[in-house]
């Protein structure tokens, strides 16, 4: 009796087991009704056939000059390989399937839902056309969450696809107005002259040097380099990236520095460890380097935020009405190892 017992709920197991399976099964050769069809400039490529995919002689009938530009960029090592898939080769594998486009070339109403402008689309759709192939770069979901996405960024605004201009010579010109409102087509031109002039030379891709890019957006830190004291990014020994991450990518994406260590990097002697470390020098009590230094320029020697007792005084308030050190605290022969002591819990000198 307890044997045919153990028997059927075993045939019992077994068929919902099976019946697990098979829904499973089914589930997965029926359509999804409810799964999303893919945006623009995705759906370009997701209903594509192979017969809507053109050779590059036909986009070179109306864009000689961008083709040309395009066979000298780095750009033209990856789409000019053969044994590529057809969405991924030539002008195609950036701008969408040829065929399409010509199709509908003399639409009035809405010619570019067909073709990948990267002069009329929104920077969101630029972005997702970029990551189509720069996914071993960073991933979308990496992108979303810098501050240039959040700021509504196109890659286009400081990188170019071509080698010396984006859209061919004879087509280069500012956007429309009614394109600045919507966030359409506005990107620096790569005929603006740097902001200054002994800037480090352009990396590959990029339509200017960095500060020049920056500061098209970061205009307080331009006019911060052009102060007494700064770091040399004008004269062409340091560049914004440098220090800053503009994006992740697959060398620092799983990174996470505080302030400190990214100034450490040149600034070793001041790393520590120390037996005794100042409290702003640790990056965990406080905003780090940067609560005494102005990082891009300053009027005050060392890059300080402010000279003399003022800076020690934005925290040692206390000592501000009994306590005279002369010019500065570590000038006055006191407190001379600011950053940290292995000796002395007050930071006098040895």
């Amino acid at each position: 009796m307890r044997r045919m017992r153990l028997n059927t709920l075993a045939l019992l197991m077994t068929l919902v087991t099976l019946a697990f399976i098979g829904a499973l099964a089914l589930s997965a050769a029926m359509p999804d009704s409810k799964k999303k069809p893919p945006s623009f400039p995705q759906s370009l490529f997701a209903q594509a056939k192979p017969e809507d995919y053109v050779t590059d002689d036909t986009c070179v009938t109306c864009h000689k000059s961008a083709h040309a530009s395009a066979g000298n960029s780095p750009h033209a090592l990856y789409v000019q390989n053969p044994k590529n898939p057809l969405d991924k080769r030539g002008c195609q594998a950036c701008h969408g399937p040829g065929n399409n486009h010509i199709d509908h070339l003399l639409e009035e109403d809405k010619p570019f839902e067909h073709v990948i402008s990267y002069t009329k689309a929104k920077p969101e759709e630029i972005n997702a056309a970029c990551l189509r192939c720069h996914t071993d770069t960073l991933t979308m979901a990496h992108w979303q969450k810098t501050s240039h996405a959040r700021a509504n960024i196109a890659c286009t605004a400081c990188h170019q696809l071509h080698w010396s201009d984006r859209t061919g010579k004879d087509r280069a010109k500012e956007p429309a107005a009614e394109d600045k409102k919507t966030g359409r087509g506005v990107s620096l031109r790569d005929t603006r002259s740097p902001v200054f002039p002994a800037a480090a030379e352009p990396k590959a891709l990029l339509k200017a040097d960095e500060p020049t890019l920056c500061g098209q957006c970061h205009k307080r830190e331009v006019s911060e380099f052009r102060k007494s004291f700064h770091h040399p990014v004008p004269e062409g020994k340091m560049v914004c990236s440098d220090c800053h991450d503009t994006h992740p990518n697959r060398d620092n994406r799983k990174r996470l520095q505080t302030g400190k260590q990214n100034c450490i990097t040149c600034h070793g002697k001041m790393a520590g460890p120390f037996v005794f470390e100042h409290d702003p020098v640790n990056s965990l009590s406080s905003e780090g380097c940067v609560q005494c230094h102005r990082p891009h320029g300053s009027h005050n020697p060392k890059l300080l935020v402010t000279f003399s007792r003022g800076l020690c005084n934005q925290c040692h308030s206390d000592k501000a009405n009994n306590h005279y050190p002369g010019l500065s605290c570590w000038t006055a022969g006191c407190h001379s190892s600011l950053h940290g002591s292995n000796h002395e819990r007050f930071f006098f000198a040895p």
